[in-house]
């Protein structure tokens, strides 16, 4: 069973992402850029899906436009639960992380280096520093560890070659009985540039 959400219900989302952006909308290319993200949550078998569209026009507003849809049982669906986990990225899944930190470290992206680890202003370390490369757009990917919260751990991209609106990447780990499991994920599955007024 399918359900598309109404555009009323994903300002709640779009709430949760604007911690996330990583791009200001000036950064866009003039025309349409596309983001497809797919989303996997504990609650859910199957992964949900969120499009971003961005539209930028020469002398004219932006925008954005929001959609995201998900497969499940009667009872993940009902009410809307799947959209609350997708918001949790409001939260980051769960994870403490303090907002300014995570800002510092957007503004400073391109100075970071792979290998190296950062003390954020919350008393938190950015480490495990590494290029990636998701949907062709090219990363450095860290993960947070608080001291205060061992058993938890966030890990998120930093984009360097695209302006995106959410990080490529964060993932949310938890340490169960001495092992890591995800328990939230959202990951950029394409990344499309149409570049030019309609």
């Amino acid at each position: 069973m399918k359900k598309v959400i109404g555009l009323f219900l994903l300002c709640i989302v779009a709430i949760g992402s604007v911690l996330f952006a990583q791009a200001d909308l000036d950064s866009f290319p003039i025309g349409r850029t596309e983001m497809v993200y797919n989303i996997f949550t504990e609650e859910m078998d199957e992964p949900q899906l969120m499009k971003l569209l961005v539209v930028a026009r020469e002398d004219g507003p932006f925008t954005v436009r929001m959609s995201t849809e998900a497969t499940g049982t009667k009872e993940q669906l009902s009410g809307f639960g799947f959209l609350f986990g997708a918001t949790s990225i409001a939260s980051g899944g769960g994870y403490d992380i303090s907002y300014p930190s995570l800002q510092a470290l957007i503004e400073q992206r391109s100075r970071l280096q792979e290998g190296k680890e950062y003390i954020l202003p919350s008393g938190g370390i950015f480490t495990d520093i590494s290029r990636v490369t998701i949907a062709g757009v090219q990363c450095l990917e860290g993960s947070f560890v608080n001291p205060d919260n061992e058993n938890m751990r966030m890990t998120t991209a930093l984009a360097l070659s695209h302006p995106v609106y959410i990080s490529p990447r964060i993932r949310i780990e938890e340490r169960h009985d001495g092992d890591w499991a995800e328990t939230f994920v959202m990951e950029l599955v394409e990344y499309t540039v149409i570049e030019g007024e309609d």
